[in-house]
């Protein structure tokens, strides 16, 4: 998508290491032939971002990702991007979708987590109206009561700044320095923020999509 001169890729995060879940998390369906690592990336296939950065850890076999993407993948459209470094941390991870963007000329990148299985096609559109409307925001992040949290769109001006982060720091950890001026986007539904690192978080978020999603 290209809003005002303003090319918006997505960067899905997806090469975690799940070590408190014990197995690769992505593959761990919430119902039948539904991955948890493929729904988020669904709504950002369906959403209006030009290309999808999807990065994942040395080995992924890919088994996660839902049938749709092999289309986005053959088009150009999803780009695959293995991060050697994923065990060092999701610093490495980012770095790696960024060094994407930028090659792809991208202004801007919304970065999203393989394991926010709630996030819908609504909040990443807020997300990216204020990045397209606002005048010289460096980020636009979900707001949960205040606290930035992803998804987060990263303007170019903040890259080099993220590209020199280590272990698992986000760039949330930038947002409060003064070189930066951001805006966040309130959601009313906390839902969307659930992420899944656990055994219990995931057998509730089964329960809870069975339930409002099937």
């Amino acid at each position: 998508m290209v809003t005002h001169g303003k090319k918006l890729v997505g960067i899905y995060l997806a090469a975690g290491s799940s070590r408190r879940m014990g197995t690769a998390k992505q593959c761990l369906e919430l119902a039948e032939g539904i991955s948890l690592g493929g729904i988020a990336l669904t709504e950002a296939l369906h959403s209006e971002l030009e290309q999808v950065i999807v990065v994942v850890r040395k080995g992924d076999t890919l088994g996660w990702l839902p049938e749709e993407a092999h289309g986005h993948i053959s088009s150009g459209r999803c780009r695959i991007a293995e991060c050697q470094d994923a065990d060092l941390g999701m610093a490495y991870s980012l770095r790696t979708g960024i060094q994407e963007a930028e090659a792809l000329g991208a202004e801007g990148a919304l970065v999203m987590l393989a394991d926010q299985p709630f996030i819908d096609g609504a909040m990443l559109g807020r997300l990216r109206d204020g990045f397209s409307e606002g005048e010289g925001y460096d980020f636009i992040a979900s707001g949960d009561k205040g606290v930035p949290k992803p998804p987060v769109i990263l303007a170019r001006g903040m890259w080099p700044a993220v590209a020199v982060l280590e272990g698992d720091a986000g760039a949330r950890s930038l947002f409060q320095l003064p070189a930066y001026r951001g805006q966040i986007i309130e959601e009313a539904e906390q839902l969307k923020f659930m992420d899944i690192d656990t055994v219990e978080r995931y057998e509730k978020a089964v329960k809870i999509f069975k339930h409002h999603f099937m």
